[in-house]
């Protein structure tokens, strides 16, 4: 089993052994309880919240439970393919196409030149309807195999005409960038009286604790299962819809996909919010001039929020970025943010660009807001937490995107098990281009890898594109140009 496979197998596990009742949908926003101009904003098309019946541990589950589970994920219009657990979503296997559709005569799954069907990337039937989840799953990375007997000619297709409308996708605010944003709620939360000053008698301390890991549907992003491939590629720019056509080609085409987590690479900024990334309880810790968060599972995800605290915007109009330290990026940035009672506002910045497996990449452009809102039972107690992020990138982004989730309270600190950190030790390595498990001892040529240059593309380009219409890409250390 492929070191993606058990992780996902484990992260499964965990999710399915300690099932939480969310008290609010995954994708429904908090009420901030007035109408704001930047904040809890209703989400178009908000998915239903969804326990897991997956997972290692199902077969000693509660099998009403899992009777509940099977039923709310079948409850959801998943765009499959997919076959994982009692959830099997396909339309037609072995290179069938389905009663209804009109193939395309080339599609990703017949292509040599992914390149030169740019025309054909708006179109649905050249991905075969399939979501990017399961487009990368083709193969058995994230579940049963379905490429079919002919690979990669045989691969199976998901439901055409089930998709996620585009406006739960983008952002609900008219605002350009991340600064206009921050500073209007912070305006908004001035006029009304705030920012909230807190001390260690005030702040609200009952947001510490630990909170249930993300679910597999929480949003449209967390595993971008009830989504089509064009709908993704319409909130990207034309270079980052190559990006990702580039990834999804070589997942479900020529089988060499480039995980970074399979190689203890990092993981990058947005796995934050990927479902399969962060599937152990996460960590809260709260004080008035520091919030500090912990999630993950291949990595450990590390958010500290400085409050009060104001960005260096000396590199701005040269080009570069808000920024607290110096001007390098950083894997999960910085933030800085205020509170408004028990709510807290934030700003994150010079981020560094990266990549996951089955999502878009993002450019080093990227900037956050975020806004944390305890939900609370009618006593008073904190039950959940309300996660609201808008995404800024110009490079990477034609307008800017939202992900809004809720993740459970489980318990404080007094009790359950530590959170565990996990030290990735390496034993895949890219051999000739594929993803290769290596045993102690073994040696091969190994070529060191440029973290700062799209490392995955490096390989793809290398070993399987030989011979495509590549574009020219724009060399932005090229200073022979004014």
């Amino acid at each position: 089993m492929k070191f993606s496979q058990r992780l996902w197998a484990a992260a499964a596990a965990v999710a399915f052994a300690a099932p939480v009742a969310v008290p609010v949908a995954g994708q429904q926003v908090a009420d901030p309880g007035f109408k704001s101009v930047g904040r809890g904003a209703p989400v178009a098309g908000a998915l239903p919240p969804m326990p897991s019946p997956f997972g290692g541990r199902s077969a000693n589950a509660d099998p009403a439970a899992a009777q509940r589970a099977t039923e709310a994920f079948n409850r959801v219009p998943f765009v499959g393919p997919i076959a994982f657990g009692p959830l099997r979503v396909v339309a037609a296997s072995d290179g069938a196409v389905p009663a209804g559709v009109q193939a395309l005569p080339i599609d990703l799954f017949t292509s040599k030149d992914f390149y030169a069907d740019r025309a054909l990337w708006t179109d649905k039937r050249y991905f075969r309807c399939n979501s990017p989840f399961a487009l990368e799953s083709q193969r058995g990375g994230n579940a049963n195999p379905l490429i079919g007997k002919d690979p990669p000619r045989s691969a199976a297709w998901g439901y055409c005409d089930r998709d996620y409308p585009r406006e739960g996708i983008v952002s609900p605010y008219k605002f350009k960038s991340a600064q206009e944003h921050y500073e209007a709620l912070l305006a908004e939360t001035t006029k009304r009286g705030g920012p909230t000053k807190h001390t260690y008698a005030s702040v609200p301390g009952d947001i510490n604790g630990r909170y249930a890991p993300g679910g597999f549907m929480d949003n449209w992003y967390s595993s971008m299962l009830a989504v089509q491939l064009p709908t993704v590629l319409s909130v990207l720019t034309p270079e980052y819809q190559k990006r990702f056509v580039q990834d999804m080609y070589h997942q479900g085409n020529t089988n060499a996909p480039q995980w970074p987590s399979q190689y203890c690479w990092p993981e990058g900024f947005m796995r934050r919010w990927y479902s399969a990334a962060i599937q152990f309880p996460q960590t809260v810790i709260v004080t008035p001039s520091l919030v500090h968060i912990e999630a993950g599972v291949a990595d450990n995800f590390i958010t500290n929020i400085h409050v009060g605290r104001t960005f260096n915007m000396d590199d701005v109009a040269k080009g570069g970025v808000p920024r607290l330290g110096q001007a390098v990026p950083r894997w999960y940035g910085e933030t800085i943010g205020f509170w408004d009672k028990d709510a807290l506002i934030t700003w994150t910045s010079n981020i560094q660009g990266w990549a996951g497996h089955g999502v878009f990449e993002f450019s080093s452009k990227l900037q956050t807001i975020e806004i944390y809102t305890p939900v609370r039972d009618k006593s008073g107690k904190v039950t959940a937490l309300n996660h609201e992020a808008i995404f800024y990138d110009p490079e990477a982004f034609v307008e800017p995107i939202r992900i809004v989730r809720n993740y459970a309270r489980l318990s404080g600190f007094e009790e359950g098990d530590p959170p565990p950190f996990i030290e990735c030790i390496a034993t895949i390595y890219p051999v000739k281009g594929h993803a290769t498990p290596l045993t102690p001892g073994a040696k091969v040529e190994f070529e060191v890898p440029d973290m700062f240059g799209r490392p995955w593309a490096h390989l793809w380009e290398e070993y399987f594109e030989n011979g495509m219409q590549r574009p020219a890409e724009t060399d932005i250390f090229d200073f022979s140009k004014k």
